[in-house]
């Protein structure tokens, strides 16, 4: 296996990892009420709001909103997205 196939799995791991750690968090939650509530993990929860105040800074709104959607997508979008990225990548490098 290529070393994009390998990243592609790792970053697929950590989605499945996450979404499996989002899951129990819920189920632990149900012994303090009878509501099953799954809340997704996003890149501003991960990294302080601090990081991201440059996003104010640009002038254009539109690509402003389209910055604030993305930190604000859940993490496993991140993970997914980015492990699709790589298994396309490793499969247009082998046709040749």
């Amino acid at each position: 296996m290529s070393k994009l196939g390998v990243s592609g799995f790792l970053f697929l791991t950590a989605g499945f990892l996450l979404l499996c750690y989002q899951f129990i968090l819920a189920a632990l939650k149900l012994g303090t009420s009878n509501d099953f509530v799954y809340r997704n993990v996003r890149l501003v929860d991960v990294l302080s709001r601090k990081y991201f105040s440059w996003i104010d800074t640009i002038s254009s709104d539109y690509i402003q909103s389209i910055a604030e959607y993305l930190i604000t997508a859940p993490l496993l979008f991140w993970f997914v997205g980015c492990s699709l990225f790589f298994f396309c990548i490793q499969a247009f490098m082998r046709v040749k």
